[in-house]
């Protein structure tokens, strides 16, 4: 066998392979046996068909298969040895050349083409910047969620009149064009809440009101979306789609949630027994538990920003033509040239973060294991489990860790998302953060786009 490698440009190579008969006539003759044991062919005994007969129908099938299976084994082994970085997988080369003599076997010759992965230089060191987007946790973020914890373990009140943070109980009926209630119409009893409507106009006539009066309204601006509309109609999503009607609302009932007052029974009941004394001390503790928890959000926006800035600035150039080919062949169904154009970039982007995330990791030796991977999962367990007030021992949380690592693609999952942690740690740490404080409205924004 002889290989010569054949480098077309940086990110593109060939691969030629020259067989001779030495190299798979062992494997072919052991194919033919192996074949005759089990060939089952009219008028003969399984394991007596003659070995003429099988090469004859069978031959050209099984040579085709050990030739192939010779291919594989030499090309990643000459891959491995020469530490080649490859992308995708070596693609057979359609040539017009003479590959060998199927009919007579003797020295075959095929050509291979490869993908290279491009070099380049990262230099991640302080002269590097980014952004880094944070809440601003000031006094009107604190009182927000100081008013929330309160009227969360408040109680509800009927006033008379309605103001802008009640729910309403409401009967709502579709109207005729010229107002009058339409028979068979969309009718439903439901709540609602008026601070969540978004259109001021909306929110404005509903603020006033009390039991029996009536307003007329548009069911679109009651709610963010189609589907929380169709649930509060009692009807499809899709008959939410070209509902144009107006609707006639019947005030039931007003309810409001009372605060509850900033006493030692409420600190006692959000942070236990005797750890907050004062509304001064529960808004400090306010503040530093919205900081902890804008804190995951804000690393995980960074980590979102960082890598489309990051390949946006390396930028490696890729073997395009080569993995479009490579996609092409290797897709589950047929693939047009004009979808795969479309959906290329969304691949090369993705393919771009995944070289530079790799080269980050060899060069300053991140490693993830095994006990990285079981803390992980089990503090998100730990997590899960306290949302419904249920604290697991310690042997509850390993078993449940083992699990999942024992399923391949959750682990995956686990690891590929410690590893880019750790290499957007390794960043923030080396490089530059330039911090970016936003209101929580201009940073939910931000998240959202």
């Amino acid at each position: 066998m002889n290989i010569v490698q054949n480098n077309i440009d940086a990110l593109n190579a060939e691969l030629t392979i020259q067989l001779e008969p030495k190299d798979y006539s062992d494997r072919y003759e052991k194919a033919l046996k192996d074949y005759k044991k089990k060939a089952n062919i009219p008028g003969f005994r399984p394991g007596h068909v003659p070995t003429s007969l099988i090469k004859q129908r069978f031959g050209k099938s099984l040579l085709a298969e050990e030739i192939n299976n010779v291919l594989q084994d030499a090309i990643y082994t000459y891959i491995n040895e020469q530490k080649l970085n490859v992308l995708g997988n070596p693609l057979p080369k359609n040539t017009d050349e003479e590959v060998g003599n199927w009919d007579n076997p003797g020295d075959f010759k095929f050509i291979y083409e490869l993908g290279l992965a491009p070099e380049f230089d990262l230099n991640l060191n302080e002269s590097q910047s980014f952004d880094y987007y944070k809440v601003d946790v000031n006094q009107e973020l604190i009182d927000r969620q100081m008013k929330d914890l309160a009227r969360r373990y408040g109680k509800l009140s009927s006033p008379e009149v309605s103001e802008a943070e009640d729910m309403l109980m409401v009967g709502l009926a579709e109207l005729n064009a010229d107002g009058s209630v339409k028979e068979g119409g969309i009718t439903s009893k439901t709540t609602v809440t008026i601070e969540y409507i978004k259109d001021e106009a909306t929110k404005k006539s509903l603020v006033g009101l009390k039991a029996n009066d009536v307003v007329t309204v548009n069911p679109h601006n009651l709610s963010s979306n189609h589907e929380d509309l169709a649930q509060m109609l009692g009807v499809t999503h899709n008959d939410v789609h070209d509902l144009a009607s107006s609707f006639q609302m019947t005030v039931n009932e007003v309810r409001r949630m009372e605060a509850a007052e900033l006493n030692q029974e409420l600190f006692d009941k959000l942070f236990g027994e005797g750890t907050i004394s004062s509304e001064a001390e529960m808004r400090e503790r306010v503040k530093a538990d919205l900081e902890k928890m804008f804190a995951r959000d804000s690393d995980w926006m960074f980590k979102r920003e960082f890598v489309k800035e990051i390949v946006a600035r390396v930028n490696p150039t890729l073997p395009d033509a080569f993995l479009k080919r490579w996609i092409a062949m290797t897709n589950e169904k047929p693939i047009s040239e004009d979808v795969l154009d479309a959906e290329y970039p969304n691949y090369s982007g993705g393919l771009r973060w995944q070289l530079i995330e790799n080269k980050i990791i060899r060069e300053n030796e991140i490693k993830v294991t095994v006990e990285d991977a079981m803390a992980h999962v089990k503090n998100l367990m730990s997590e899960r489990y306290a949302q419904y007030g249920m604290n697991l021992e310690e042997e509850q949380l390993n078993d449940l860790a083992k699990k999942t690592l024992a399923n391949r693609e959750e682990a995956q999952n686990v690891y590929d998302f410690l590893y880019e942690d750790k290499v957007v740690a390794l960043v923030k740490s080396k490089c530059t953060m330039v911090e970016k404080p936003l209101s929580y409205d201009e940073f939910v924004h931000r998240v959202q786009h």
